[in-house]
């Protein structure tokens, strides 16, 4: 076996193992012979020293990305994962379309913009800055609320676009204000631009080959997230100054303990195809909350309030792992009893992706 098909066999090993043992020698001949220049010096050579191109790494990924979170047409287990992380994403980007819908109300009251509502208290208020570019880069962040509604549509391709708007700028701010010394060394702008560089690659689970998602229980859901979580939030830790230490991982570990409790109130009523890819799309939500919560406690350490600030961190990570740990088994145990082989052609297909 010559060098380069060793790597190809090894970018092959991303496949899923059932596809790789029906097709991985038929793709390796493919690929070899698509290398043949037809030159022997040449060929010799990039049998030794080639490797795969960049565009067939790609295409390679984008088939793995298709079958292990597949469609209709896929295994039973394979479809499930896959509708688990569309449900994780959908969840994910509503959060932040819900709090950055939020944020731009807060926002106009804390500047004043706001006359019917109570003035904010002083040490509350906001000095509306007098860099129209600063502002309109720093006002990035809000693309998510059109790259959600985009996704919900249907419209994939604009949606990854939007939304790869809504990475970029916040991520190029943290890191001039941080090299300049405007903000202070932390890990939590980059635990929170990482988030949302694995919240943007995952949207690539929403191929062709996937049921379309229900628009109606999406759209319905962000007027009400505003309404229960961002809004109330704000009132409370406006009036109580104590509840001002709950940050976004702490807020996130909150709101996800809260999904994964009431989840599991209703499980046992719901239909298993059902049930199961919100109970493993709810336990990635939890292992995500939980690191976003491990990587930001470094930053504890220079506060005044660093005590109140780890014991309040140690107790959202126990209601995380005391609600999230059950529900993980009992997803886990759900996953093994599905069949890995794909499903007769034309059995039904039983979509998750509107309201739990």
């Amino acid at each position: 076996m010559s060098r380069l098909e060793e790597r190809y066999r090894l970018v092959l090993r991303l496949l899923p193992a059932g596809y790789r043992q029906e097709w991985e020698d038929d793709m390796v001949a493919a690929f070899l012979d698509s290398m043949d220049t037809g030159d022997p010096d040449t060929t010799a050579y990039l049998t030794d020293y080639g490797r795969p191109s960049l565009s067939e790494v790609a295409s390679i990924v984008s088939l793995a990305v298709r079958l292990r979170l597949g469609g209709a047409d896929a295994s039973p287990r394979s479809y499930a994962w896959g509708e688990a992380v569309r449900l994780a994403t959908l969840m994910a980007m509503l959060t932040h379309a819900v709090m950055v819908t939020a944020s731009i109300a807060v926002a106009l009251w804390l500047t004043g913009k706001v006359a019917w509502l109570p003035a904010p208290a002083p040490e509350l208020a906001l000095t509306p800055t007098g860099n129209a570019w600063h502002t309109a880069w720093n006002l990035a962040g809000y693309a998510w609320l059109p790259a959600y509604v985009a996704l919900v549509l249907g419209h994939r391709r604009v949606a990854r676009a939007v939304a790869l708007l809504a990475v970029v700028p916040p991520a190029v701010t943290t890191a001039v204000e941080q090299a300049a010394g405007v903000a202070p060394l932390s890990v939590a702008p980059w635990a929170m631009r990482l988030v949302d560089v694995l919240l943007l690659l995952a949207m690539a689970a929403f191929h062709h080959g996937v049921p379309p998602v229900r628009p109606r229980p999406w759209l319905l859901a962000l007027p009400i997230g505003i309404l229960l979580v961002p809004v109330p939030l704000f009132v409370v830790q406006a009036n109580t100054p104590a509840l001002r230490m709950l940050d976004w991982p702490g807020l996130s570990c909150a709101v996800v303990t809260a999904a994964m409790a009431v989840h599991l109130a209703v499980r046992v009523s719901g239909r298993a195809s059902r049930t199961l890819p919100w109970s493993l799309a709810l336990t990635l939500l939890g292992a995500a909350t939980l690191a976003l919560r491990a990587a930001t406690l470094p930053d504890h350490r220079g506060q005044a309030e660093r005590g109140a600030l780890a014991a309040l961190a140690s107790l959202e990570v126990v209601a995380v792992l005391a609600v999230g740990a059950p529900l993980a088994v009992l997803a886990l145990r759900a996953l093994r009893r599905l069949p890995a082989s794909p499903a007769a052609p034309g059995a039904p297909c039983d979509s998750t992706m509107g309201v739990p």
